[in-house]
């Protein structure tokens, strides 16, 4: 047998000065994050490389380049990373007594439109709990969730992982939203038909939020090309607001941005959006995260009854 098998040829310390000198490309950058001095760096990245059998970084003008082996080693160690981050806090916690601590991980529309009133509520019955929150893209959610980074994930349209509950909040739906005085802000829906030459905002057709409006173009007869592809609904908003298109993002952005200068409008075919918190399959829920979750629950809901009763309004007149 090998003697690979049982010999370490990189440990936790290294992988953490390699992350720290790509970030940095200097050694004195990264011994300045890491607490280190500049010869400890340079040394563990020599030892590391000897061990290893390969180069780490290329010699360039004073600068140090990663090479392409040295990319593959950090992206594969940033789940040990954010395990090992997570441990780091726990022990905080116990070290300080912050037993009440919850941890949230949400992408942006949510950060921004959804968690700071439930946050509101939830801190006015739990004022001794201590609120940590990542605003991530959906691939680093999950992973933080998986990882115990977070106690629960906040995200719309989440795909299913084996490991992990999807609590359905609240379905929202796809909203197109429209420049102050365009041609169809009288309009109260909006179909693909009517922005057939017009430039549109939204998702990339290859991410799951486009492909599901992608799906809606088809069965109105049309083809979904967004002239400006963009990540998030928030993004999508402020450049409606400017007048570069319309926008076609989710039901939350559009409802609650402060200060818009865009209508809103609804979409057909409608284009379901489920909102979800996301917590850890066979583990027992947090109480704070049951009543984070059930305070958002509310939250949502009530938005809903108010956008029926809106809807209600509308056959009426």
């Amino acid at each position: 047998m090998s003697d690979t098998s049982t010999r370490t040829l990189i440990n936790l310390r290294q992988l953490e000065v390699l992350r720290a000198v790509m970030r940095y490309r200097t050694t004195i950058g990264a011994a300045e994050e890491l607490g280190m001095s500049q010869p400890a760096v340079s040394n563990a990245i020599k030892l590391a490389e000897a061990k290893i059998g390969v180069a780490l970084f290329d010699r360039i003008n004073s600068r140090l380049v990663p090479t392409e082996d040295a990319r593959i080693l950090v992206a594969d160690a940033e789940p040990l990373f954010r395990v090992h981050e997570a441990i780091q806090r726990k022990a905080w916690d116990l070290r300080t007594g912050r037993a009440g601590v919850l941890r949230i991980a949400s992408t942006a529309e949510l950060s921004q439109f959804l968690v700071p009133p439930v946050l509101s509520q939830f801190i006015r019955e739990h004022a001794e709990v201590r609120i940590a929150l990542e605003t991530l893209r959906m691939d680093e959610l999950l992973e933080c969730v998986e990882s115990g980074s977070a106690d629960v994930g906040l995200a719309m349209r989440p795909p299913a992982r084996p490991s992990m509950i999807r609590d359905v909040l609240s379905e929202a739906e796809i909203v197109c939203i429209c420049p102050s005085g365009d041609a169809l802000a009288d309009r109260p829906v909006i179909t693909p038909f009517d922005l057939a030459g017009r430039v549109v905002i939204g998702p990339a057709p290859g991410s799951p939020l486009g492909a599901s409006i992608d799906a809606a173009f088809e069965r109105g007869g049309s083809q979904y090309n967004p002239d400006i592809e963009v990540r998030f609904s928030n993004v999508a908003a402020p450049l409606v607001d400017q007048g570069l298109g319309l926008g076609l993002v989710d039901e939350l952005t559009a409802r609650f941005r402060p200060e818009s200068r865009f209508t809103t409008h609804r979409f057909s075919p409608r284009v379901p959006v489920k909102i979800c918190g996301l917590v850890m399959r066979g583990k027992p829920v947090p109480r704070l995260v049951q009543a984070f979750l059930e305070n958002a629950r509310a939250y949502l809901q009530s938005g809903l009854d108010s956008r029926e009763e809106l809807r209600a309004s509308e056959v009426e007149d």
